[in-house]
């Protein structure tokens, strides 16, 4: 074989060679950069449901009972489940009350690590029935602007509120409340060893 010929062939497996491990870069670049940018996609686009499981909305920025200016009677002692008396008590917050206290029983073995609570304010419905079995905490006016009326809460030993449940309108929609409300304090039971 001529010296050239040679070159020539030398020179085209060369090529062939530089051609090949270049596609074998581009294919690990894209391999690697491929699930990022469909990653980024999705979310920019709002196509990802998260794996969300909690029904309440969780208070975010933190806040608690020392920051909103509310003496805490059960700090570093229980778990509570608490619920901001409105001004009028109707039929609505009379059954949240009753749910409440049915709540409470049904955590079962969680029941001895949880005290409900009712917040009163200074606009609270005081005649409301019946309080038995429920520790009232009067708030300030100042923790009425991290909750509304007829709002619940869980509230953790350190007076850190987690999770609020907004006002129901109406009561056919409270025991779906209710159940979502245990769930999450079932939850929130069963992974703290606080309390």
């Amino acid at each position: 074989m001529s010296e050239e010929v040679k070159n020539s062939v030398e020179s085209s497996n060369d090529q062939e060679a530089v051609r090949k491990s270049r596609i074998k870069l581009l294919s690990l670049i894209a391999l690697f950069a491929l699930p990022a940018i469909l990653a980024k996609v999705i979310l920019m686009n709002n196509w990802y449901n998260s794996g969300v499981t909690n029904k309440g909305v969780l208070i975010e920025p933190t806040a608690s009972y020392d920051s909103l200016g509310v003496e805490n009677p059960l700090e570093n002692k229980s778990w509570q489940l608490a619920y901001l008396v409105p001004a009028e008590c109707g039929d609505v917050c009379q059954a949240q009350v009753d749910i409440m206290r049915q709540s409470y029983i049904a955590l079962g073995r969680y029941r001895n690590r949880v005290e409900p609570v009712l917040l009163m304010s200074s606009e609270s419905d005081i005649s409301i029935e019946p309080l038995e079995g429920f520790i009232q905490i009067p708030v300030s006016k100042q923790f009425l602007t991290e909750l509304s009326p007829s709002d619940y809460v869980i509230v953790d030993p350190r007076g850190q509120l987690v999770m609020r449940y907004p006002e129901i309108e109406d009561t056919k929609n409270l025991s779906v409340q209710n159940k979502g409300l245990l769930a999450d304090l079932r939850k929130l039971l069963k992974l703290s060893r606080v309390g």
